[in-house]
């Protein structure tokens, strides 16, 4: 079963000290890192930060990877299937203060050198929608200044459900297309900050579907999309740069 969110615009941020940016001779890396494999049935991830600390836990390699990189799901290419099955708890420590660009790439710096990773990078035509207004116009909710409400303010996201109170449309939009695990770009022009609920029949084709059948009675999210939002999806091709894994090492080198 999926792990239920809540998302809201006033995230977590750290005002830290700054390093000496990261050069090719000299990467930068932990103080101390110590990695364990985790062979737990739970699904979910974690993770935390402080400005000398990292801990990931319960984290597959593929998702260290996609983080310590920043890419998404479909820049991969040639990785292979256990880096979604092998997960990792990892606690690290830093000589001082760092920012979290600093920690991705002291992350980096350990993958390569515990996971021997060898990688290259190369363009491809990716397939993506581009989403844009239906006819008959937008049915989402614009929230005016001074509109009081009791719901909290972000974004739901669960199996089939994305719902938002208070939230600017290129927000929730990353979370629709999360669910579509593909590259987009937003035509609809809204510039507001909405009330919406989108409801759909997941596909066990998507990537965060869950894997769990649906409801063949039930909307597709492009069906949803237009009935309930008024918004449609048409198909697009973007060029993307991807991450072409040459190699890596399953196990990795000793702590």
């Amino acid at each position: 079963m999926r792990t239920n969110f809540l998302f809201s615009a006033a995230a977590l941020g750290m005002a830290l000290h700054a390093q000496p940016p990261q050069t090719e001779s000299a990467p930068l890396r932990f103080a101390a890192a110590s990695l364990k494999a985790n062979t737990s049935i739970r699904n979910g991830m974690g993770n935390k930060f402080d400005p000398g600390m990292a801990r990931w836990t319960n984290t597959p390699l593929r998702n260290l990877i996609e983080s310590a990189y920043g890419l998404r799901d479909y820049q991969a290419a040639g990785w292979p299937e256990w880096l979604r099955a092998d997960k990792w708890d990892i606690d690290a420590r830093t000589e001082g203060p760092t920012s979290y660009t600093q920690k991705q790439q002291m992350l980096q710096t350990l993958i390569v050198e515990r996971f021997g990773l060898k990688f290259h990078r190369e363009m491809k035509d990716v397939p993506g929608y581009a989403l844009s207004i239906a006819k008959g116009g937008a049915k989402l909710h614009e929230v005016k200044e001074g509109e009081v409400s009791s719901n909290p303010v972000g974004t739901v996201v669960q199996r089939g459900l994305i719902s938002g109170h208070k939230v600017h449309m290129m927000d929730w939009v990353g979370f629709l297309f999360g669910e579509l695990g593909c590259p987009y770009e937003d035509n609809t022009g809204l510039k507001g900050i909405y009330d919406f609920k989108l409801e759909w029949s997941p596909d066990d084709g998507q990537p965060n579907s869950g894997g769990e059948p649906g409801d063949p009675n039930g909307l597709s999210i492009f069906a949803a999309l237009q009935d309930q939002l008024g918004l449609k999806l048409e198909p697009k091709k973007f060029p993307i740069e991807m991450f072409v894994i040459d190699r890596i090492e399953r196990l990795p080198t000793a702590n």
